[in-house]
Formats: C-alpha cells, sequence, structure tokens
C-alpha cells in the first residue's frame, strides 16, 4: 500500500511539473504571436505611408509649382538652365545678366591685301590703249588686343568698357615713274598705340518666351582716345613719285567722337540657335589744326559718314561645353564730309564704303569660370578686310 502511495505521489509531481512546461510553452507561444502580429501591422502601416509618399511625388512632378505657374501665365519660357556652351555663345553673340561681373581678353589679327591698277597712257574708243599698265599694291596686317570688362546690376541693365591697343604693319610697292618705271619700289611702316577707348550699356527689353525672343537694347559712346590720322605728314620716295603718299606714322583711331545704339536679339529653338542684331553709328564732328598730308599746316573740321549695319547668325551646343557658330555681317557707310575754303562740310568722294563678312566661331568652356572664343571671318566685298582670326578668353566671376 505505501508503495502504491509513493508511486502515486511521484507521477504527480512530474504531472505538475508538465504541467507548468506545458503553460510555460505556451505563454511563450502567445507572446511570440504578439510580436509577429505587432510586426505586421507596423509594416502594413509603413506600406501605406510608403505609398502614400509615392503618389505625393508623382503628383508634384504633374502638376507645375507655383512658380512655373506664373511663368505660363505670364509667358515665360520653362527651360533648364542654360550649359556652358550656350551661356558662352550668348555672351559673345548677345548678352548674359546672370554674372555679376566678367572680364574678356581678347587678341585679333586683320589681313587687308588692296591692288590698285594704274594706266599710264592714251586710250581709244575705250578699248585700244597705248601706254603702261602697272600694279600698286598695300598689305595692310593689324592686331588688336583688348580688354573688357562687363559689371551687370541686375537682370535688365549692364554696363560695359573696353580698352584696346593697336600694332599696324603696312607695306606699300609700286613702280617707278619715267627712267625707273622698270624698278617696282617698296616700302614699310609700323606703329602701335592705344586705340578708341568705349563705354556701353546694356538692357534687356524683352525676356525670351515660347512665342518671342529675348531682346537687348544697347548705347555706345567711343573717345578719340588712338591717334587720329589727319595731319600725318607723307614720307617722301626718290624712286617712285606714286610712293609720296605713304604716311610718316599710322593712325589707331578714328579721332571723332562715335554713338552708337542698336538692338540684338536670340531665339532658342531646339537644338539651334538663332540670333540677329542691328546697329547705327554716327560721329561727331571734329576740328583739327590740320587735316592736310603737306608739310604746311591746314586747320579744319571733320566729320566721318554715320554708318548702319546688321548682324545674322546660327549657333549649335554641341556638347555641354563646346558649341559652334555660323554669322553674317554687313555695314554700309556713308562719304566722309571735311570743310572746304568757306568754312562748310563737302563730301570726299569714294569715301562711303560696303563691309560684309562671312564668319565662324568656336567656344570651348575650360572649367566653370573660364572658357575661350576662337572666331574667323572672310571678307566678301572689298571694303572687307580679307580675313580676320581672333581668340578671346571670358573670364566670368
Amino acid at each position: 500500500m505505501k508503495k502504491t502511495i509513493i508511486a502515486l505521489a511521484i507521477l504527480s509531481c512530474f504531472s505538475n511539473i508538465a504541467l507548468a512546461q506545458n503553460a510555460s510553452s505556451a505563454a511563450e507561444e502567445a507572446l511570440l504571436q504578439q510580436q509577429l502580429d505587432n510586426l505586421r501591422q507596423q509594416l502594413i502601416q509603413q506600406n501605406q505611408q510608403l505609398h502614400q509618399l509615392q503618389n505625393r511625388l508623382a503628383t508634384s512632378q504633374q502638376q507645375p509649382t507655383t512658380q512655373d505657374t506664373a511663368g505660363r501665365v505670364s509667358g515665360e519660357r520653362r527651360a533648364p538652365a542654360p550649359s556652358r556652351a550656350t551661356e558662352d555663345l550668348l555672351i559673345e553673340q548677345h548678352n548674359v545678366f546672370d554674372r555679376k561681373f566678367s572680364l574678356d581678353f581678347g587678341m585679333s589679327y586683320a589681313y587687308y591685301d588692296r591692288k590698285q591698277l594704274l594706266l599710264r597712257g592714251l586710250s581709244f574708243a575705250d578699248a585700244i590703249f597705248l601706254g603702261k599698265i602697272d600694279t600698286d599694291r598695300i598689305r595692310s596686317h593689324q592686331w588688336t588686343a583688348d580688354i573688357t570688362g562687363r559689371y551687370t546690376f541686375n537682370d535688365r541693365w549692364q554696363a560695359e568698357l573696353r580698352i584696346p591697343y593697336v600694332y599696324r604693319y603696312m607695306e606699300y610697292s609700286a613702280k617707278g615713274d619715267d627712267v625707273n618705271s622698270g624698278i617696282t619700289v617698296t616700302d614699310s611702316l609700323s606703329d602701335s598705340n592705344i586705340g578708341d577707348i568705349s563705354a556701353a550699356v546694356y538692357y534687356r527689353m524683352l525676356t525670351e518666351t515660347n512665342s518671342r525672343p529675348d531682346l537687348v537694347w544697347n548705347f555706345r559712346v567711343t573717345a578719340p582716345t588712338g591717334r587720329d590720322p589727319y595731319g600725318i605728314p607723307n614720307t617722301p620716295n626718290a624712286v617712285a613719285s606714286n610712293l609720296a603718299d605713304v604716311p610718316s606714322k599710322l593712325a589707331t583711331g578714328s579721332g571723332l567722337w562715335g554713338l552708337s545704339t542698336g538692338f540684338s536679339a536670340v531665339k532658342t529653338v531646339d537644338p539651334a540657335i538663332l540670333f540677329a542684331s542691328v546697329d547705327y553709328t554716327h560721329y561727331l564732328k571734329g576740328s583739327f589744326d590740320d587735316v592736310s598730308a603737306d608739310d604746311f599746316d591746314q586747320p579744319g573740321d571733320v566729320q566721318l559718314g554715320d554708318s548702319f549695319g546688321y548682324g545674322l547668325g546660327m549657333a549649335f551646343a554641341l556638347s555641354e561645353r563646346l558649341s559652334l557658330s555660323l554669322n553674317f555681317n554687313q555695314s554700309f557707310n556713308r562719304e566722309a564730309k571735311r570743310s572746304d575754303a568757306n568754312g562748310s562740310l563737302e563730301k570726299i568722294p569714294d569715301t562711303n564704303g560696303n563691309s560684309a563678312t562671312m564668319g565662324m566661331g568656336v567656344t570651348w568652356a575650360i572649367d566653370d569660370n573660364l572658357s575661350m572664343v576662337v572666331n574667323w571671318a572672310a571678307g566678301l566685298t572689298q571694303d572687307a578686310p580679307d580675313y580676320v582670326v581672333g581668340v578671346r578668353f571670358p573670364y566670368r566671376f
């Protein structure tokens, strides 16, 4: 009997221990299940928040911002900021008002080659010529270095100051006269000095939109700081009298105050950029102690003829930092005037001109501030230079 009671007691103990273990296991499973349910609920909430943020982002991308909406109402063109290549091209052909200050250093070379046919003899019926045919030739080489500073007050107004320095080299050749007619006589002359300093202001009249171009008005004043061409005596030549018109010095300026005004326009037509400009220049009358090339002084007044010019061009941004442009420019100037013996101004024959050039340019943005612009132009008329090449280095702060 005692053995039976002891066995039942032992079984009861093991039974209690098993029940306790089962209860503990059930409690642990319930806790784990609760934690799992909580994590699932958090995941559901996070997914809902994720979908809401995605929907808000998609809605904001599809709908314009307040600034964009105002731009559409006012008609302004919505476009990303221009690339460096486009910006460099605009500052070369037009104006850019988003840089506070820029400094531009440039150098250019212009070459002229003129031949003048001289007929020394008699002609009959405009067909038969008896005598000599000589050819005089003048070659001109001109280097110009300039520094230009531009200061932008706001997105409408900009000021500019340009200071040039000019170096010229001239070559003259002609046939000798009479007994020396078989001899070709040459002469040369070089000179350098500061050129005519100019100051300009630019005003942005219109900002480019989908239907209109960017339009800028400009006004420029040119001061006669260079050496004027009046009163410079000629250097006589003992062999060829027709070389007597070789000057002793070379001019580097016009000698007169000049006033210019004009407009420039730019329109973006992807992938090209179209630009055009018109300008008009008027020279004020100036009085000089000597206006002749003789040894004696001959005072008088001089006024250069007004000029009108225009330009057309097209450019392409080849990459973020490289652009290519093509341009055509033409200008017409009227006859110059000089005072006669009575003191009134009279026109000087054959002083009017028509200069036209066709050119191209390449702009390369070296870094975020410095660029290099290479230009080349060929003359299409007799009054234009044979060709012009130049390089500029604009630096924007």
